[in-house]
Parts: structure tokens; sequence; C-alpha cells
């Protein structure tokens, strides 16, 4: 078993709550899951094996292949999955612009997963994302989720013609709160701050805003949002 790179067919998740979330989500993506003598015998570890048996997957104890594939010293479990993207399927979409940064990828999709959105849109970005580094950013919200990947915002909305397009900017008259939503649409959020301000139809978090606001904050809110009107109908 090697280490990970771009262009194998599979990739591993480090860490037995990473395991499981592939293992409750996608458990027919699931080849096998390695296991560490030193793994803790807990409730944990019986749902982990109880889901492999269920499930038909095979599981077996090697520290050898831990040791190699484990970027952290105290990784007990992998698992082996299939890389597969699951369809995009419902009115709502995350667009996220240009992103290239594992760390901030896998937060927005946590975000997105906490505030019900299931599908994620990558445009203008070849960033991989079953890397187990995003894998392991995202705390497994990968498997929760259906994705889409489009060189540019031409190309989606060719894709997606009569979705409504909500790009969000550093500063603009239009401000969040007073936006209404309406379906189908797509958040679009560049990972750059000030990606996406040529749009004259963009909206900012709040006008004329003194500080910087982080991407993880930004995102938050704009997902809040979202999440609050559609629950509100």
């Amino acid at each position: 078993m090697d280490k990970y790179t771009k262009d194998m067919d599979h990739s591993y998740s480090l860490g037995m709550s990473l395991t499981i979330e592939a293992l409750l989500h996608k458990p027919d993506k699931v080849r096998e899951v390695v296991l560490s003598a030193k793994a803790n015998k807990n409730s944990q570890l019986d749902l982990l094996i109880d889901l492999c048996d269920r499930n038909h997957i095979p599981y077996r104890y090697d520290e050898n292949v831990i040791r190699k594939l484990s970027v952290k010293e105290n990784c007990y479990c992998i698992g082996v999955f299939e890389k597969s993207e699951s369809p995009v399927k419902t009115l709502r979409h995350v667009l996220l612009y240009g992103f290239n940064d594992f760390g901030e990828l896998g937060t927005i999709l946590r975000s997105a997963v906490a505030f019900d959105f299931e599908d994620i849109i990558l445009i203008n970005s070849d960033i991989d994302i079953f890397d187990p580094r995003c894998i392991r950013a995202s705390m497994g919200s990968v498997f929760h989720i259906g994705l889409g990947r489009y060189a540019s915002l031409e190309e989606y909305e060719k894709a997606f013609a009569g979705f409504h397009i909500y790009p969000f900017v550093s500063n603009s008259n239009s401000q969040l709160e007073e936006v209404e939503f309406k379906e189908p649409y797509g958040l679009l959020i560049s990972q750059d701050p000030h990606g996406l301000d040529s749009f004259a139809d963009g909206i900012c978090l709040m006008k004329d805003c003194k500080k910087e606001i982080s991407l993880s904050i930004r995102s938050s809110i704009i997902l809040e949002a979202a999440y609050d009107q559609k629950r509100s109908r």
C-alpha cells in the first residue's frame, strides 16, 4: 500500500472518526480498514468494527501500513476508499471559486454540511478534494456532499441555466441582510476576499467593513443566513 498521490483511484481516511464517517455515508466505496493494535478498545472501535461487519468490509491489524501512511503519531486507523464524486442534485449550491488550500476548503465543507447544503461546486480550481489532508480538514464532511467541477463560472451557468448566482464581494451597496435567496441558486464564494470584486451585482456581509473577515467566518455567516431563510419558509 503506497502513500497517497493524486493519480490514484483510491484515497485514505486517516483516523477512526473519519473512517466511521466514510462507513456511515459511503460504505459502498470503502475497500478495507487497517487498524493498529494501539487502538483503544472502546465504543468507537466497537462501532467501526460493527459497521465493517454489517457492510462486509474487511478490516485487519497492520502496524507497518499504519506507520507508512499516517502523518501523525496517534493515528491508529486508516480507511481505504474508492474516489468517487457524488452527483449534484439539489437546488442550493455552494460555489467555491479559486480554492487551492486544503484547510480553507475543509473548513467550508464542514460549514456547508452543518447548514444543510448538500452540493459543492468547485470553479476555477484543480484542488484534490480527496487528498487525505482535505479529508482530515473537512472532518469527514466530504463524505456527505455531491460535487461538481467547472473551469469557469460561464461553464457552470451553461450547465445550470436558470440558477440565480449570488456573488460575495469585499464591499458593495447590497448587503447580506437585505438579500432574499431565490431557489434554485448558487452562493459564489472566493478564497480570495477580493476575488469577485469585479461583479457589479455583488453582495457584501456589511457595508464599509473596516476589518477583513477571515474566510471561515465569512463563509459561515453567508451559509447560516441562507439556512435561516430556508428554515423560515
